[in-house]
């Protein structure tokens, strides 16, 4: 509705108004289109990079800049043609430059999204300013080719991409690039000489006839679209599998009331045993359940509430926000703390700590992990300097809110700072005991989660595309886990420090199902689903509850 009400606002009038007077009003209402569209791209960067991506709100300033240049006044004078002329040069520089300089690991559409756009633009508002002009350059023959087929190549490279992608099932290499390209242009030369041309250049299409034509064809790819959204495609094995159930996790363990002062053993958290049923069981299934849950389209949605209610800090978060859960006036309280690989256990912690009546605290950030040490950001495209600053407020925060137990955890594959690749073991060794020393010097207990399974692969894409046999979406055990990070926490455990394993909740000793009895256990390609996260809450209370009844009971 934004768009058809900022044309309606620019036609208002437009018989009784001069050229000169319209094209003030055109450019004033690009200029704040431009604004208000990179404001918003910006902003959303933050929360969703793909909604920022693909919404047309946080794109629009690439097309409205370029209006605005449109009805700007043609340059007049040798001076400011010349001018003109040099930062055309300069936007062509601009926009191969963006071709050639910019990759994966580049913030897009972010701040470097406004280098292409401007320079595109000054491109074309200069290009012919002066005989030596850019125009020179463009306006040769195969240029020329491209430019008249360059809107219909843009709608083309997308699909042949992914469909050659999804075919191939593996990521594109450069030479496939270079094929699809090649797919892509051919594809766009026949569609502009059969569809473009034939229906653009026909002069029994005008009037009434276009009007019918385009609302028809409108119509028609609305309809389509709401259909497929209401109606997905089958992607399971279109048989009901049964919720798996969790044994011998129903007995009640006696709270700990220390009053003498004889202070003895601290229990300690189990050591990592077989896996449970349920997930054995798993490890033979075949078909997708006709009952998944949550459902494959659904899954990426599947995130814990702390996501929506601003409790998971976002990537500029500086300050801990205090989000509390369970019991609210418990004298025991816990903290959950890290990056989103913290967060994705919080449905579980949030139950535990309501039947045990717990206070629940929570501290997690966008890719932010506890350790002590500068990781590389590919979404930010930089080295994440926001999470110092926040780790030190955290830990302040921590102290005011009197937490007594805290459950560590991280995403043990983030990318160093100087080397830009999973961080060594030796690493993460000495930023984990700088933050488990920080934690102790306050009095607070720390206990380390063992990082969950890593699928290596989109989960739910997979499982679509191989729904009659999900086996070919579980890892296998040897690349879900780290050896050099099992072996770092099995030091840790020996020297004292509390460690949480839980594989045995995830995988056998050959893999790690994507699918246990009809609960999906990824929403992506590393974070498990709430559905799961809820299942595997009463193991998680089976494990945690005598350590955390001891140190909150026992005087220090």
């Amino acid at each position: 509705m934004v768009w058809p009400a900022l044309v309606a606002f620019i036609c208002i009038g437009i018989g009784t108004q001069s050229r000169t007077a319209l094209r003030i009003r055109i450019g004033a209402v690009s200029a704040l289109a431009s604004v208000a569209s990179f404001i918003a791209c910006m902003n959303l960067m933050e929360s969703s990079q793909p909604w920022a991506f693909f919404s047309p709100h946080t794109r629009a300033f690439e097309l409205s800049l370029g209006a605005l240049f449109a009805v700007l006044p043609i340059a007049q004078g040798k001076a400011v043609r010349t001018l003109s002329s040099l930062v055309a040069w300069c936007g062509l520089v601009g926009v191969i430059g963006s071709v050639l300089l910019f990759t994966d690991s580049t913030k897009f559409p972010g701040p470097w999204a406004i280098v292409p756009v401007l320079a595109t633009a000054v491109l074309l508002y200069g290009g012919e300013a002066t005989s030596w002009s850019p125009r020179l350059l463009l306006s040769v023959p195969p240029l020329q080719w491209l430019g008249s087929r360059s809107y219909s190549a843009y709608l083309w490279h997308w699909p042949v991409l992914i469909v050659a992608a999804a075919a191939m099932e593996r990521e594109l290499s450069v030479v496939d690039g270079l094929v699809c390209l090649g797919i892509s242009l051919a594809l766009s030369e026949l569609s502009y000489r059969i569809v473009e041309n034939p229906i653009r250049l026909n002069k029994s299409i005008r009037g009434v006839k276009a009007l019918v034509l385009a609302v028809s064809l409108i119509s028609i790819v609305g309809g389509s679209a709401v259909l497929a959204r209401n109606n997905p495609p089958t992607m399971t094995g279109g048989v009901a599998a049964t919720a798996p159930t969790i044994l011998n996790t129903t007995t009640t363990i006696d709270p700990l009331v220390s009053t003498t002062s004889v202070v003895p053993t601290a229990p300690e958290l189990p050591a990592p045993s077989a896996p449970i049923d349920a997930i054995v069981q798993a490890m033979s299934a075949t078909g997708l359940p006709g009952n998944i849950t949550p459902t494959l389209q659904g899954a990426l949605s599947d995130m814990p509430t702390i996501y929506n209610n601003g409790c998971h800090g976002s990537f500029s978060t500086k300050q801990p926000k205090k989000c509390e859960f369970g019991d609210l006036a418990s004298t025991t309280v816990i903290g959950l703390y890290g990056d989103s690989h913290a967060a994705q256990w919080f449905p579980a912690f949030e139950k535990v700590a309501i039947k045990r009546h717990w206070k629940l605290i929570t501290y997690t950030k966008r890719g932010c992990p506890p350790a002590e040490i500068p990781t590389y950001s590919k979404v930010l495209g930089k080295v994440y300097n926001e999470c110092a600053p926040w780790r030190a407020n955290v830990l302040k925060q921590m102290v005011t809110d009197g937490v007594q137990v805290v459950f560590v955890a991280h995403f043990d594959r983030l990318l160093s700072a100087s080397t830009r690749i999973p961080m060594w073991q030796k690493e993460w060794r000495t930023a984990l005991q700088g933050t488990l020393d920080a934690l102790t010097s306050q009095n607070i207990t720390p206990v380390l989660i063992e990082d969950t399974p890593y699928p290596g692969q989109d989960v739910p894409t997979c499982l679509s595309r191989h729904y009659t046999n999900v086996q070919l979406c579980s890892p296998r055990i040897s690349s879900a886990f780290r050896p050099d990070m099992t072996q770092m926490l099995h030091d840790f455990d020996d020297a004292g420090v509390h460690v949480l394993w839980a594989r045995q909740w995830f995988c056998t000793e050959v893999g790690c199902p994507a699918v246990v009895g009809n609960i999906l256990v990824y929403r992506d390609d590393n974070h498990m689903t709430v559905s799961y996260a809820s299942f595997i809450a009463p193991l998680l209370d089976e494990a945690i509850f005598p350590v955390v009844d001891w140190y909150t009971h026992t005087p220090k």
